[in-house]
């Protein structure tokens, strides 16, 4: 399980940096997506099995449309290291949305980043012993914060966090 974990925590960070979000982003009716802009460094900790290792999100925008580009390192899933993956979100006035994206390291993904700054996401059918994950957090003009729950498939839970700052 713990090389499980590990993944699952940083599957949320991406997706929520996919969703977009809002926290220092233009108050709570307005999505301001400049905010959310650049280049994320930090880490994320499996605080059930006591694992950690670093992640990266970078966004990009074009139009309506977010592109990031999201690596986590360690032992993701049980797995060796997986190579970044680039992912879109749907950007608007009120917030950015990643909708039912799929990726054959962190499952389907979905999430939302909210003007208020709010993250919120999960993942489903992820490949391997992971069967779930729910991600809650907060996104503002400098740090990134998530509070991820992983469930197993073979029953049992587990619990990660993840910190990244704009560099």
């Amino acid at each position: 399980m713990k090389k499980f974990l590990s993944a699952s925590l940083l599957a949320p960070l991406l997706f929520v940096a996919c969703s977009g979000g809002g926290g220092g982003g233009g108050g709570a009716a307005t999505f301001n997506s400049a905010t959310y802009l650049g280049t994320w460094t930090g880490t994320w900790t499996n605080t059930t099995f006591s694992s950690t290792g670093a992640v990266t999100v970078t966004v990009a925008e074009s139009g309506s449309t977010y592109t990031l580009q999201f690596d986590m390192d360690g032992n993701v899933f049980g797995g060796a290291n997986p190579a970044a993956e680039s992912f879109t979100a749907s950007v608007s006035s009120a917030n950015a949305n990643l909708i039912s994206i799929s990726s054959s390291v962190y499952g389907t993904l979905t999430g939302t980043l909210a003007a208020n700054g709010t993250l919120s996401g999960s993942g489903s059918a992820i490949p391997g012993a992971v069967d779930t994950f729910t991600l809650t957090g907060t996104w503002n003009a400098t740090q990134i914060t998530a509070n991820v729950t992983i469930t197993f498939d073979a029953g049992g839970s587990a619990n990660a966090v993840a910190t990244l700052t704009k560099q």
